[in-house]
């Protein structure tokens, strides 16, 4: 159950109190830059999570519904904060990594080393000795298959799917390391 003085302090930033709000942010800052910090370990990523955090709580004062300790809500928008920026992070990365393999100036080694390294895995894939360990990860990794629609077609659960794959892995990941690929 909230307090009543932070209670009292909530429906004076709904109703749009900046000295009401100043008195929350001063309350709270250095707490959630605490957690925030344990979180990014950089002070200026952490300051700019909680920024963020009491920019949006700002400007959505009107419609805020907040049914737990407003401390609580707060701790809890640190986590969501940085996980939308791990999140962001890792789509910005991905694309970076994706642009380096299509660029034109990477093309040729690459693709010459993508060829290399399919042969050398296709090759690992042979050394599984469960078929149907083999098929699952040809389907799903040479042809490119979801494990929605390798289940349906071997007619099993995506689990046994996932868990075939893993199989598979192992197997090829010891045959690629026996060659020094990996």
């Amino acid at each position: 159950m909230m307090l009543f003085h932070e209670e009292e302090l909530l429906l004076s930033v709904k109703r749009g109190d900046a000295s009401a709000f100043a008195t929350l942010y001063q309350r709270y800052r250095p707490q959630l830059l605490m957690e925030a910090y344990q979180k990014v370990r950089n002070q200026q990523e952490a300051e700019d999570i909680v920024q963020e955090i009491f920019t949006s709580l700002w400007q959505r004062r009107r419609e805020l519904s907040i049914n737990i300790s407003l401390k609580h809500y707060l701790y809890r928008a640190v986590h969501l904060q940085y996980a939308y920026k791990c999140r962001r992070n890792e789509v910005a990365r991905r694309f970076v990594s994706h642009a380096y393999y299509t660029s034109p100036e990477s093309a040729v080694p690459r693709n010459l080393e993508n060829k290399e390294l399919g042969q050398q895995i296709r090759e690992a894939a042979r050394h599984v000795s469960a078929p149907a360990c083999r098929k699952v990860f040809e389907l799903l990794y040479l042809q490119d298959w979801s494990h929605k629609e390798i289940a349906q077609d071997m007619n099993i659960q995506p689990q046994v799917v996932k868990n075939q794959v893993s199989r598979a892995l192992k197997v090829i990941r010891t045959r690629l390391r026996e060659v020094e690929v990996v």
